[in-house]
């Protein structure tokens, strides 16, 4: 079966979110994630440097208007494109912010947009390292969302979270190496939960920590560790109130492996400790 983890692996590259105050989310990210202004002719505010990028766009706060995922180069995206038929669209000029001419986009069934483009810059590293890793949404339609993300679009299922009466909950998805680049799980709404920077080590996510409480950035989740992925983590909240983690240790997944199984319970998100279940 052709996926995107065997043929055109993709990795998340950046966010497009809407704010109602975007001047003072820029701030945010630019002087926690060491984020420049990258010059635009659009309305847009666009940031980026070394493995993290960010557009933010005036609108509603708290949501995420695209996921942009990088492929390796341009014979890739175009095997995707051609893969994918009529599911994928051009995708507009403000893509070629951080992708080169002939990004695409597609659609989920809730109306959800994912941007697919080949980056116009080799990224480099960060001083702190925080690599844009994966995103997570709330959904009220589970299974008819993943049958297209996976037999539509080629992710793999990497772990399944079950509750007591063996119905899906959770779950992780891959579309590369990494346990998750993206993971929904069954809500009351349809919304944006979170995303995720991964980091290099334990010391790293110390040291984010103590960055976020110089400016008073309270955990709200956290430190622990999550079943699914073992990675080690925590939350916090930016101005706007969108949850993000940062994250070490990931765990990498061969491409012939097994779906894991886990129950829905709190040792499932967090092995140290209270998990934060949601509704």
């Amino acid at each position: 079966m052709s996926t995107l983890q065997t043929d055109t692996p993709l990795s998340l590259h950046h966010l497009h979110v809407t704010s109602e105050a975007p001047q003072a989310l820029a701030t945010f990210y630019a002087d926690l994630f060491d984020l420049r202004l990258v010059p635009y002719a659009g309305d847009a505010i666009a940031l980026g440097g070394g493995s993290r990028a960010i557009v933010i766009h005036e609108g509603r706060s708290g949501e995420l208007a695209a996921a942009a995922y990088a492929a390796g180069d341009e014979s890739a995206l175009a095997r995707l494109t051609a893969r994918l038929g009529d599911t994928a669209i051009p995708a507009g000029p403000e893509a070629m912010i951080f992708f080169k001419r002939g990004a695409i986009a597609v659609e989920d069934p809730q109306g959800r947009r994912l941007i697919l483009g080949v980056p116009r810059e080799t990224r480099s590293d960060d001083p702190l390292p925080a690599r844009l890793q994966h995103t997570v949404f709330q959904t009220t339609e589970l299974e008819n969302v993943l049958d297209f993300y996976v037999h539509r679009l080629g992710f793999v299922v990497s772990d399944e979270v079950v509750d007591d009466e063996g119905r899906l909950t959770t779950c992780f998805l891959r579309s590369d190496d990494e346990h998750h680049s993206l993971a929904f799980f069954r809500g009351s709404q349809n919304a944006w939960d979170h995303h995720c920077y991964e980091t290099s080590s334990w010391n790293d996510i110390r040291d984010w920590g103590d960055r976020f409480a110089r400016v008073r950035r309270s955990i709200f989740f956290g430190p622990g560790r999550h079943g699914p992925g073992n990675n080690l983590f925590f939350m916090v909240t930016d101005p706007d109130g969108n949850r993000l983690e940062l994250s070490a240790e990931l765990q990498k997944v061969k491409a012939d492996q097994q779906p894991g199984l886990w129950p829905h319970e709190e040792y499932t998100l967090n092995s140290w400790g209270r998990g934060w279940i949601r509704t």
